[in-house]
């Protein structure tokens, strides 16, 4: 049985923010699109992320020309789509903890100087007028003027209502059974409403791409990193910008399998606020740990003191699709031909998402690429060619 859409020129298997931004691109570049997702467009990492558009926390010679593409991408997305999905350019705080910290900070501002990223030292007085907040005893921090945040929920969701005005077809609720490979390319997607025979497949589906991957006969070292955020009710502590302490880099280029927090806040537009961050290699589980909430909230008073009266409304787990060199997987699978990869993003799928399905739409319509064609591929890791079989059988988690 064909499945509702029909034959399609590409199939996108998953509707996360990367599934959608590469559904949106490739829409827009005139192809037959389906895009395929087991529950709903934002339904697992991208509903449980804080929606962050950074540049200073990414890895220079690669991540973060992708993270600044995409951030002119975002720009002009916030025109094009025409829905509100809350995107602010409010710029972040890297707060230092202490004398040592403040240095680091000041030599990682002249290393991104270079590179062209803006960025502001703020002494102790200049720190505590931008964020009257934080505890009195942080000695300052750096501005970086361009960082933005949006809505993650809304902004997958904009993106998959874009490119249906583009003619997507989106099959939610509707799980991937099968790849189906012939001759060492894909023929179909198999689902639970039916075949989809496609020239080409994206796998986009965060941290359960591996195991869709692995049926196709590639090995694709992408793992789930857990990460939890305490949503904070309204009170009298404000935060003006997004705060980071200036550990959190190290969280984030850290491989460690065991818990690492590190101090995020940020407010929302219904008043809200968001605590983070934590990271932590436990599998798929992704259920709220008590013991985690509390090191975040404990990590939080650290630096907003304020916060010692406020109440917690609910918390909320995620997967971060974390690849061992820390960079994303973008491209086509040498080894099944019409099979493209875009996950590993961990904690910047939303900042990276625009450039992502940009660049995947220019791989599949044989466009030139915006960044070179090695940077992000799947076959720079051992054994990522892999071998294939006629075919596999898999089931999609989501």
């Amino acid at each position: 049985m064909v499945g509702p859409g029909g034959p399609v020129d590409v199939a996108v298997i998953g509707g996360g923010i990367v599934g959608a931004a590469c559904s949106y691109y490739l829409a827009q570049a005139g192809l037959h699109v389906t895009l395929i997702e087991q529950e709903f467009p934002a339904a697992r990492t991208s509903g449980a992320c804080e929606g962050n558009i950074l540049l200073w926390d990414k890895e220079v010679s690669r991540e973060l020309p992708l993270a600044a593409r995409s951030l002119a991408l975002w720009k002009e997305l916030v025109r094009a789509l025409d829905v509100d999905f809350e995107y602010h350019r409010k710029g972040s705080i890297m707060v230092a903890e202490n004398a040592a910290g403040l240095a680091a900070l000041q030599r990682k501002l002249a290393d991104l100087a270079a590179v062209g990223v803006a960025g502001t030292f703020l002494g102790e007085r200049e720190l505590h007028a931008e964020e009257p907040a934080l505890a009195p005893d942080l000695p300052g921090g750096a501005l970086f003027p361009d960082d933005g945040q949006v809505d993650p929920r809304y902004a997958t969701n904009a993106l998959v209502e874009g490119a249906r005005r583009l003619g997507l077809q989106v099959q939610a609720g509707t799980v991937v059974r099968r790849l189906i490979l012939g001759q060492g390319r894909i023929e179909a997607v198999e689902t639970s409403t039916g075949r989809i025979p496609a020239k080409a497949v994206v796998l986009a589906a965060g941290v359960w791409s591996r195991e869709i991957a692995a049926a196709a006969g590639v090995d694709l070292p992408v793992h789930p990193r857990k990460g939890q955020i305490v949503v904070v009710g309204r009170a009298p502590t404000v935060v003006h910008r997004k705060l980071m302490e200036a550990g959190y880099v190290a969280t984030v280029e850290s491989s460690a399998a065991a818990l690492q927090v590190a101090m995020v806040a940020e407010s929302t537009r219904a008043g809200t606020l968001l605590l983070g961050s934590s990271r932590e290699l436990v599998g798929f589980d992704r259920q709220v740990s008590p013991a985690t909430v509390a090191a975040i909230a404990e990590r939080a008073l650290r630096f907003l003191p304020g916060l010692s009266s406020a109440r917690c409304i609910r918390t909320y787990a995620g997967l971060r699709p974390f690849s061992p060199d820390h960079l994303p997987v973008i491209g086509p699978v040498t080894a099944v031909d019409g099979l493209y990869v875009a996950t590993g993003h961990e904690g910047s799928g939303i900042c990276l998402a625009p450039a992502t399905g940009r660049l995947i739409a220019q791989w599949i319509t044989g466009q030139a690429l915006d960044f070179p064609a090695a940077w992000f591929g799947p076959d720079r890791f051992q054994g990522g060619q892999g071998t294939h079989n006629a075919t596999q059988a898999v089931v999609h988690g989501g």
